[in-house]
């Protein structure tokens, strides 16, 4: 007699939006979880090295280090106090720190969702799944130098629109001012998220154009010249200068190489990274006690989907959000069109995702109500549990990739002898440095997961922070055919020291022996190492 009025109560909570869409986000997270940490904690990698080590151990330290202007600081200003005040602090704890942003990035893309929602999006389970569980943007989420210029700003440009959205509906001046002050943050963080901002501002604005809108028409206004005035003032910072320069000639050949690595990074590249981060995440979900780790990903995975089902509206396709997905898949990559830099690692196509994962829920749509949900629970079941498997395979290469950057450093203290790594007015190089350790099968792309070795920035913030000395040379790695200034100091007694990274990753002592212009590079047993070729009168390039 009770179980009708209980499944009553069932349906009715369930038909409620608010529930569904807790439910559904509550799965993800759960998901985004086993796929970030069950591989194990957090590991310091590539830029973290030197961006949260024992370089700002006090607070005066870390206060020098964001003042401006300073090329790594100078520009987003919202990143750089992140970087100061609440990385560099618990850098021997980095793994509170990915469980923060894990969550600023799940509420984030939640309150964008639950905006658009608001102003006639059907669906969510896609645009979730691929913002927060699609591996190939761990670059962007994961790792932790990265995750602060994009995790956070998803945060404040979810909660700034979802502020604006409210102020629209009731007209409340605290809404505004949230919006004010949160979408004012949302900009100081990263140059693409600050277009993926204003589409979605000027998104909400025109869904209530019938209402008051210059005031938050002037507030968006004042947020980009604002930001645009800093980057301007800190435009000879090294990192505005050399990353952020305006392209002038070249424009055909420019876009027409953009759009040659932005295909190859959401075909080919996204591919073989999903294979290769599945092939290495079955070996650890399918490994011991697999039974309970296969299941609870399974369980989780489906109510994700099933909730994501439920959420969806019903109603017909619209073309009004289809286009809102356009402009910001574009979006989301269209500084590259401009900028001078043809380099595009893949945390700079990540907020193209947010776009793509709206169109991909448009796009279901078009099929009939009871379709269109049978459709996405089981597309967005099975992407959640291969993209989770998928990230877990990620996790576990940017953990070992981290074990071999502190296995070969601290081999290079040990054989440091007389103490010249930390010793500001030696030189230090090693040969065999590697961009990407071959033992972790990693696919080779730009910084996807760079091995220390490889950067003298992440090799000296490695040695820094295991020396826990602040102030030392640079230990500058020589990968095949790097090209390196060492004259006059190679001819200084005393001032360089040589290393070798063996293939097993053992690192020995070498040493340089004239030949002509070139030197030729020893072991210590004169077994050859490689050779040092003369490229004018200061550099040499590095051949093995």
């Amino acid at each position: 007699m009770t179980s009708v009025p209980v499944r009553e109560k069932l349906t009715a909570l369930f038909k409620n939006d608010n529930m569904t869409e807790l439910c559904m986000t509550a799965a993800l997270g759960m998901l985004m979880f086993i796929q970030r940490f069950l591989a194990g904690v957090y590991m310091p990698v590539m830029d973290d090295w030197f961006l949260y080590g024992d370089l700002y151990e006090t607070l005066l330290g870390r206060l020098k280090y964001f003042a401006i202007p300073n090329e790594k600081f100078a520009i987003r200003p919202a990143a750089g106090f992140f970087d100061c005040f609440i990385n560099a602090p618990l850098f021997n704890n980095l793994w509170i720190v990915e469980l923060i942003l894990t969550l600023a990035l799940l509420v984030g893309a939640f309150f964008i969702i639950k905006t658009l929602r608001k102003n006639n999006a059907a669906g969510a389970g896609l645009f979730m799944c691929l913002v927060c569980l699609f591996p190939v943007g761990l670059e962007a989420t994961y790792w932790i130098a990265a995750a602060t210029r994009i995790s956070y700003a998803l945060l404040f440009i979810g909660t700034a629109v979802y502020s604006l959205n409210m102020y629209f509906k009731n007209f409340s001046k605290r809404s505004l001012i949230l919006y004010t002050v949160l979408g004012m943050i949302s900009v100081c963080f990263y140059e693409p998220a600050i277009i993926i901002y204003i589409l979605l501002t000027l998104f909400i604005i025109w869904c209530h154009r019938d209402r008051k809108i210059f005031l938050p028409i002037i507030i968006l206004a004042v947020h980009v010249a604002v930001i645009g005035l800093y980057y301007a003032i800190n435009a000879q910072a090294g990192e505005i200068e050399s990353r952020g320069g305006l392209l002038h000639t070249n424009i055909a050949e420019h876009t027409s190489l953009i759009f040659q690595y932005t295909k190859d990074i959401f075909g080919k590249l996204s591919y073989d990274l999903l294979q290769n981060g599945y092939t290495n995440g079955k070996s650890i979900v399918f490994g011991g006690h697999k039974i309970i780790k296969t299941v609870l990903i399974a369980v989780l995975s489906g109510t994700f989907g099933l909730f994501s089902a439920l959420c969806i509206k019903k109603r017909g396709f619209s073309w009004k959000i289809l286009v809102l997905g356009i402009l910001l898949s574009f979006g989301g990559i269209s500084l590259n069109f401009i900028l001078g830099s043809d380099r595009i690692p893949l945390r700079l196509v990540y907020f193209s995702y947010l776009g793509i994962g709206i169109i991909l829920d448009e796009l279901l749509m078009l099929l009939p109500y009871k379709v269109s949900r049978t459709a996405s629970f089981l597309l967005i079941s099975y992407f959640a549990f291969v993209f989770t498997v998928a990230g877990i395979g990620e996790v576990q290469d940017y953990r070992k990739t981290s074990e071999f950057d502190t296995y070969i450093t601290k081999q290079l203290i040990e054989l440091d002898t007389e103490d010249k790594l930390t010793n500001i007015y030696k030189n230090t190089y090693v040969f065999g440095g590697q961009h990407s350790y071959e033992e972790t099968r990693c696919i080779h792309y730009l910084d996807h997961i760079r091995g220390a070795s490889g950067s003298y920035a992440d090799f000296t913030g490695c040695m820094q922070h295991i020396t826990g000395k602040a102030f030392t040379n640079n230990i500058i790695p020589f990968t095949y055919a790097d090209i390196q200034i060492l004259k006059p100091y190679i001819d200084e007694k005393g001032v360089c020291s040589f290393y070798n990274i063996e293939y097993d990753k053992t690192v020995t002592r070498a040493k340089i022996a004239p030949d002509g212009d070139n030197y030729n590079v020893l072991r210590e047993d004169g077994t050859h190492i490689g050779k040092l070729i003369k490229v004018d009168d200061k550099r040499y390039q590095f051949f093995d």
